[in-house]
């Protein structure tokens, strides 16, 4: 069998990412070529592999996805004030996990009751 020298241009970060993960898992990167042109050539078929296209499509996706959530907040946020359970400067993108901001609000709502009371 004739063995022939490849050339290929790739990211260098994504070149050493990749080198470390095989490194950790024994493998060479000679061996990962080797076995993708072996599985193209086995079944006359380029495995499923995502394109920069692929990608963008999905990161924008992502992004309008991330829209439509703030966009609701805002909404909720907005109607929260209306009907006085929260105050106008109250973040609701604080990170604060669902039960996190339901307690914080309980918490809030108490605190006004007890100062109703107490000016009562």
């Amino acid at each position: 069998m004739t063995m022939v020298q490849m050339n290929v241009r790739i990211d260098a970060k994504l070149k050493n990412e990749v080198e470390e993960v095989l490194k950790g898992k024994g493998v060479s990167v000679s061996d990962v070529i080797r076995s993708l042109w072996l599985y193209i050539a086995d079944r006359k078929e380029v495995p499923a592999l995502e394109t920069t296209a692929e990608e963008q499509a999905r990161e924008e996706e992502k992004q309008r996805k991330l829209k439509l959530i703030r966009e609701g907040a805002g909404y909720v946020h907005k109607e929260l004030v209306k009907a006085g359970l929260i105050s106008e400067d109250t973040d609701l993108m604080e990170g604060l996990t669902y039960k996190q901001f339901r307690d914080k609000m309980y918490d809030e709502q108490l605190d006004t009751y007890y100062n109703m009371k107490r000016a009562d």
